[in-house]
């Protein structure tokens, strides 16, 4: 067997290029056909038997005429008579290929690596297919391997030569579309980190205003309650002072009214008195002792006066 020369489209595009924008593909129908051929001689001749070669042969027929669907069946059945064969699963793997389906392509040609064993043509075809349904898959690391893999065996395969440096490009693009990508992340998570610090941010400055506002406001009912208790001081004292100075315009009153009834009191003792300590005339009798007793001296004249008022009484009050 051999690869595709006929240059079949590849089932998926790739980067245009100005002289080879496609991979190289797959191995072309009359290789196959010669491949089926071989492995019809060598079935026979190593009694492996004939009921496979003639699966496969179904399945090259079906699929040269498109007919990916009855190539698979007819495969399918090939690797159940003789699964130790590479053929038949190197040829579903073309089948697969075809109908887009890289990651079985890619099951099957492993399958042919294993059981082909040290088959350098078929290995290297192998690897260059394996190296195509990797590319299909955007597994550039991989089917650069696999490419690597078939120049060892083939170094002047030209063809395997054009799609790892395809794959490499590719390789190189997605690597720095990765590393835009991871940076535009970071970028957007520096922002979210930023936007949740000044969110944070924001948050500890209005809880400091709300602390802020909460201690000035408490301040203002301290003082309003402190102002409001300073009024009521005053009126209490206010009050207290009006009461006292009723109760001192009271005693004062009361104070006054005692005076005067006092002093009435003594007003008329006064004039009692004063009633009393009227000089009285004296009678003729009196008169002459006194002269008596002026002339015996001072001290008989004070002696006499003395026994006059003394003696005196005082006068008799008038009847209401």
């Amino acid at each position: 067997m051999s690869k595709d020369t006929t240059r079949h489209e590849s089932p998926a595009p790739l980067v245009p290029r100005a002289d080879w924008s496609n991979l190289q593909n797959w191995i072309s129908l009359e290789y196959l056909i010669l491949g089926a051929l071989l492995l019809l001689a060598v079935l026979t001749l190593t009694g492996c038997g004939h009921s496979a070669a003639a699966l496969n042969n179904e399945g090259n027929k079906a699929f040269a005429e498109q007919n990916y669907d009855q190539a698979l069946l007819a495969y399918a059945q090939a690797e159940e008579k003789a699964p130790e064969l590479a053929e038949p699963h190197y040829n579903a793997a073309n089948a697969h290929y075809r109908q887009a389906d890289y990651e079985q392509a890619r099951q099957e040609i492993e399958q042919a690596l294993v059981g082909q064993a040290g088959q350098d043509a078929l290995d290297q075809y192998s690897y260059y297919n394996l190296g195509n349904a990797y590319f299909q898959a955007e597994q550039y690391e991989a089917a650069i391997e696999a490419y690597k893999e078939a120049l060892r065996l083939d170094p002047t395969d030209l063809q395997a030569k054009q799609n790892l440096e395809l794959a490499l490009r590719q390789l190189q693009q997605q690597q720095q579309q990765q590393q835009n990508q991871d940076q535009q992340e970071q970028q957007n998570q520096d922002e979210q980190n930023q936007d949740q610090q000044g969110q944070q941010g924001q948050q500890n400055q209005d809880q400091q205003n709300q602390g802020e506002q909460d201690q000035q406001g408490q301040q203002n009912q301290d003082q309003q309650n402190q102002g409001e208790q300073e009024q009521q001081d005053q009126q209490n004292q206010q009050n207290q002072d009006q009461q006292n100075e009723g109760q001192q315009q009271q005693d004062q009153k009361g104070q006054n009214q005692q005076d005067q009834q006092g002093q009435g009191q003594q007003d008329r003792q006064d004039q009692n008195q004063q009633a009393g300590s009227q000089p009285r005339r004296l009678s003729k009798e009196q008169a002459r002792q006194l002269f008596e007793a002026a002339g015996e001296g001072t001290q008989s004249l004070e002696e006499f006066l003395n026994q006059v008022l003394r003696f005196a009484g005082a006068p008799v009050l008038e009847d209401w």
